[in-house]
């Protein structure tokens, strides 16, 4: 007898039974959808109305007297099909000679007479009827409403999350008791400039017009708080160009400061958000004209279904292919791994801060992991073109919306793959200029008082003026984007900047990312004693440290010190240590001195077991120790290791050099000096 049909279903291993689900359930009907939207025709201009002159509207009521009253039974007149006449023709002609006025019920006639009459041209009762031709069909007009909404609801999240950090982290960061003071900075720059506004030219941030000549952390905690606070209203719906110019310039304010004085923000969605957020404003509705209903509110505000500006729409497109082209560019002159096509085969497990997810990317089979490495350089270089192309033709608007796609869904996959902030997040947002409405669910059309066509709002975007100052933009971001294209093509024999900007205001940048990766993962673990024999390790919110510590989930968030220290892991460790994170010096300082609590922002920087080791005082020795890890097992292992009630070990690590040996107080100068710890 043969075997049961399903039980090669049944018998399959756990892998194959997870992916056959996940693949049923949500990659499949994902794709289906997606093909519908790309096979639904672009929005169309509201149809026409022909125009019928008296002879031919008296021809169509007396058809509707003949007929009587619409029946459901007999439909068929939206066909052409005529009833029968059986009326005495005499009188017909008579009716048809000198018709009576029309009454309302005449009038009333129901669409499908009207359309026959268009449509199929016919009389039933003479030839006096002309023909009625159908209008030519007008050229379709895109409509990008929901696209613009989206948009800035989304750059209102990022906005949120960016700020809520600044207002948790700074003051532990670069506050005046933090881990390296940024007030130094501001007071060195006050001295080579003679005045604020030569200054903010310089170095853009509002802190050139403060009433005092020294920043103090409370101004800090305000720039955020009130970020916070205005990205909230963009993120509930507000669309205000003194709103987003007014985040620009708080974002500014902090990345400014943060750059000069710490390492802490020299990563390069720093520049991308300022870009992203500069191109923001010119999406709202500018006050360039004082209509007749217009009021003062007016100004500073536009209405959800405003027509976005066209040029601005392409400019978003520019940026996200100049993101996507530097990212694909520095993998293929970065390291010989992307070329061999074995970079992925370490990405994943030497991440900065790495998800519980990333275990399931890392455990892939290496074919599909060097068929990943195709699919990185199919996105970033060679498909990324569509997003640029014109909607000249519905095949090339089909495409561009397939680019938009790609690029976004590229993003979705590598926000699932780790944790990098909300660096993904932020790029997706460029990506939506490239689809049109039609591409965004009907709820979303209906939530946002989608119309179709060009929309009838007052304030339109289509003046002269505002014409003029799109293609200003235009031409500035065009002059500013040469030397970008220089560092693309590597102009002068210099080599390609990964996250490079080229004018003080960051308002066209060059990005990647992962131009190198490395094929180990090193960790520095700090370690703290109050004998030198018994030491305690001490934990960071999200960085690998004990190794049955369940990675986190904590993007769009950003932990900084815990992304700042992955740094150390790349060799050799002392260098990296002395020319970039010297924080790490500080931060054993403060750990080891004996401060009032309101004296240690810094904590908050800290795991909470961290914070809780410390509340009672300061340790009095420390060092730092370097450890190898690897990732123990894939996700389903562990996941059948939970079930069961068994220890899950999530990583293995093995000792590799000491970075920092034990190291105390100087009981004068407070300074870091080796420690004399006497074994009994």
């Amino acid at each position: 007898m043969d075997a049961n049909p399903f039980m090669k279903v049944i018998s399959c291993t756990p892998w194959q039974c997870f992916a056959g689900h996940l693949y049923v359930r949500l990659i499949r009907p994902v794709i289906r959808h997606c093909l519908a939207i790309l096979a639904l025709p672009p929005s169309r201009s509201p149809p026409v109305v022909a125009e019928i002159d008296d002879h031919h509207l008296s021809s169509l009521i007396m058809r509707r007297r003949r007929k009587g009253p619409p029946s459901d039974a007999n439909r068929d007149d939206h066909r052409g099909i005529m009833a029968p006449d059986t009326t005495n023709s005499d009188s017909s002609r008579h009716e048809r000679d000198d018709p009576a006025p029309a009454s309302p019920q005449d009038l009333a006639c129901d669409s499908d007479d009207f359309q026959s009459l268009l449509s199929n041209n016919e009389d039933d009762d003479d030839d006096d009827t002309r023909k009625i031709s159908e209008p030519p069909r007008v050229q379709p007009q895109l409509s990008f409403q929901v696209t613009k909404f989206v948009i800035l609801r989304l750059m209102g999240f990022v906005y949120l999350i960016a700020f809520i950090g600044a207002y948790h982290q700074n003051r532990g960061l670069m506050g005046k008791n933090g881990l390296m003071p940024a007030h130094h900075f501001m007071d060195h720059l006050r001295l080579q400039h003679d005045s604020p506004i030569k200054g903010f030219v310089s170095h853009p941030t509002l802190f050139w017009f403060l009433p005092t000549s020294t920043m103090e952390d409370w101004h800090m905690e305000c720039i955020a708080a009130m970020g916070a606070t205005l990205s909230l209203a963009v993120l509930m719906g507000l669309n205000s160009w003194i709103v987003m110019v007014v985040l620009w310039l708080l974002d500014f304010t902090i990345v400014t400061i943060a750059e000069g004085a710490t390492e802490f923000y020299s990563y390069g969605w720093e520049s991308q958000l300022l870009e992203t957020g500069f191109l923001s404003i010119w999406l709202c509705d500018l006050p360039l004209s004082w209509g007749r209903n217009r009021n003062f509110i007016d100004l500073f505000r536009d209405t959800t279904d405003s027509t976005p500006s066209l040029p601005v729409l392409w400019l978003f497109r520019w940026l996200c292919a100049r993101i996507s082209i530097g990212a694909g560019l520095i993998k293929l002159r970065g390291a010989s791994c992307w070329q061999e096509r074995t970079c992925l085969y370490y990405h994943f497990e030497t991440q900065p801060i790495p998800s519980p997810l990333s275990l399931v990317f890392h455990f892939l089979p290496k074919l599909v992991l060097r068929r990943a490495v195709d699919l990185d350089y199919f996105v970033q270089l060679y498909s990324v073109w569509m997003v640029l192309l014109p909607g000249l033709h519905w095949l090339l608007i089909y495409l561009r919306r397939l680019g938009g796609f790609i690029q976004a869904g590229f993003m979705i996959n590598i926000i699932l793959s780790g944790n990098f902030a909300f660096l993904n997040h932020l790029t997706i947002i460029p990506a939506l200029a490239a689809l049109d409405d039609d591409c965004f669910p009907g709820w979303m059309k209906k939530f946002t008082n989608q119309r179709s066509g060009i929309s009838e709002s007052k304030y339109t975007n289509t003046g002269f003026v505002r014409k003029f100052v799109d293609f200003s933009l235009l031409a500035l971001i065009g002059l500013l984007s040469v030397p970008v294209v220089s560092n693309f093509l590597q102009s002068g024999g210099k080599h390609q900047l990964m996250n490079a900007s080229f004018n003080s205001f960051k308002l066209v940048n060059s990005y990647g990312a992962f131009g190198s990766v490395g094929k180990a993962r090193y960790e520095p673990i700090v370690s703290l004693s109050n004998d030198g024999t018994n030491w305690t390790e001490l934990e960071f919110p999200c960085k690998p440290g004990k190794i049955d510590r369940r990675p986190c989930f904590c993007a769009p968030y950003h932990y900084r010190l815990d992304w700042n220290i992955w740094f150390i892991g790349f060799k050799p460790h002392e260098a990296m240590l002395q020319q970039r994170e010297r924080w790490l010096y500080s931060l054993l300082q403060h750990i080891l001195a004996d401060s009032a609590q309101s004296d240690r922002p810094w904590l908050s920087l800290l795991d909470k077991s961290a914070r809780d080791l410390l509340e009672n005082g300061p340790m009095r020795y420390a060092k730092v120790d370097m450890f190898g890890y690897k990732m123990k097992e894939s996700l389903w292992n562990i996941l059948m290791k939970k079930l069961r009630g068994l220890e899950v070990h999530w990583w293995h690590r093995e000792f590799e050099e000491t970075l920092i040996p034990p190291v105390q107080l100087h009981e004068v100068s407070r300074s870091l000096m080796y420690a004399k710890i006497i074994v009994t």
